[in-house]
């Protein structure tokens, strides 16, 4: 492992714990939803778009305040704090409604948290490397996602498939949750920048390769769908309830495994070049689920992996290097918030695709529209490719 900033690794083993925590439970959500509170895909879609709307919206603001004030750490506690303590609530969840709420709960606390903590991990890092750091959080990120995934499927696996099984999980996930927000207390230190007033922002304060990169992310944002579709059709492709987890947790190693390669990779040829790439991937494993076989889901949980490694964190990486230091979490709040309203509309029209004409024609279409922006992209790569100093 190359030298690396201790509080960069410190936000790393935090992001590990917190993702143990968050992914004992969300292979299993969709399904629960499903099975034991019989929601509806339409159900499903709108639970997941109003997280990514809340998150959506309180990145915005909280990136914004965390310019204001000038801190980092302080916000980056409250948002962990609150999601690692909420999640473990769906325990006690009797409708898809109560289930709602605590995942908006907890999509309220990355919501909070997301775009200090971008900034901070920014403030450690220099513009040269920022491909390798933001691949080693995600890298870390996504080993505390495979822990979880895994710890759900060995849940499954001893315990059986019944619904005390997976109301277990949910409160098993409050122990890794507990650990993350304690590692950020001790180990991590503030970053101070010089406070701006709301009033002193404007837009044009940020590059129009910022710009053109959070255009191109909403768009992208508007035809993809989330994992937890993923994981619905993979049960429509005949993969086992209890198979699920591990295929998620294939999901979350490819994530881990190809992070840091697919940062060190952008940081030599190009952070735009790569997204292009990474576009192309998610809509190879879409086209791949159309396949209607256990096998296909096992490929494109692998691929869609791949993807997750490098989506956010090419984009965090084009980010970091193209905004003032002042104004980073500003900029992080404002692309989060962009695609955080995309992927609601994106969901909600999933679900009523899915349930009011076919999985297949949905999956379809999402990889046709992912493809075609990845090849739009690589034609307008070189413009998205500024540095500035930070």
């Amino acid at each position: 492992m190359e030298d690396i900033n201790k509080n960069i690794v410190a936000l790393g083993v935090n992001s590990f714990f917190t993702d143990f925590a968050t992914e004992m439970i969300l292979p299993l959500l969709p399904l629960f939803l499903e099975r034991f509170l019989h929601a509806t895909k339409s159900d499903i879609g709108m639970i997941e778009g109003f997280a990514e709307l809340g998150v959506a919206m309180l990145i915005a603001f909280s990136g914004f305040l965390s310019d204001k004030l000038g801190h980092r750490k302080m916000l980056t506690i409250i948002g962990y704090g609150f999601s690692n303590l909420i999640k473990p609530l769906a325990y006690f969840a009797s409708s898809a409604l109560m289930v709602g709420m605590v995942r908006v709960g907890d999509r309220f606390g990355k919501g909070v948290r997301t775009a200090p903590r971008d900034a901070l991990i920014s403030a450690f890092t220099p513009s040269h490397r920022s491909g390798f750091v933001f691949g080693f959080h995600k890298m870390m990120d996504s080993a505390g996602a495979i822990a979880g995934s895994l710890t759900a499927f060995l849940c499954l696996q001893f315990y059986g498939e019944s619904e005390t099984t997976f109301r277990f999980v949910f409160a098993l996930s409050f122990v890794p949750g507990v650990l993350a927000v304690l590692i950020l207390i001790v180990f991590v230190s503030d970053v101070r920048a010089e406070p701006i007033p709301f009033r002193s922002f404007r837009p044009f304060a940020l590059s129009k390769e910022f710009y053109m990169l959070v255009a191109f992310q909403v768009a992208f944002s508007l035809v993809a769908m989330n994992y937890s579709f993923m994981v619905l059709k993979s049960g429509d492709n005949g993969l086992a309830l209890m198979m699920i987890p591990l295929a998620y947790t294939l999901y979350n190693a490819t994530q881990s495994f190809f992070a840091i390669p697919i940062g060190k990779i952008a940081d030599r040829v190009g952070k735009p070049l790569m997204l292009s790439l990474i576009y192309t991937i998610f809509g190879l494993s879409a086209w791949i689920m159309t396949w209607q076989t256990p096998m296909s889901a096992w490929i494109a949980f692998g691929s869609y992996g791949v993807f997750a490694a490098g989506f956010n964190a090419l984009a965090k990486a084009i980010i970091s290097d193209t905004t003032p230091k002042a104004l980073k979490a500003s900029a992080y709040g404002i692309y989060y918030g962009c695609v955080g309203i995309a992927t609601f509309i994106s969901l909600a029209m999933a679900g009523y695709i899915w349930d009011h004409y076919d999985a297949q024609v949905l999956f379809q279409g999402v990889a046709i529209g992912a493809i075609s922006l990845a090849v739009i992209l690589f034609f307008f790569r070189k413009i998205l490719t500024i540095k500035i100093e930070k």
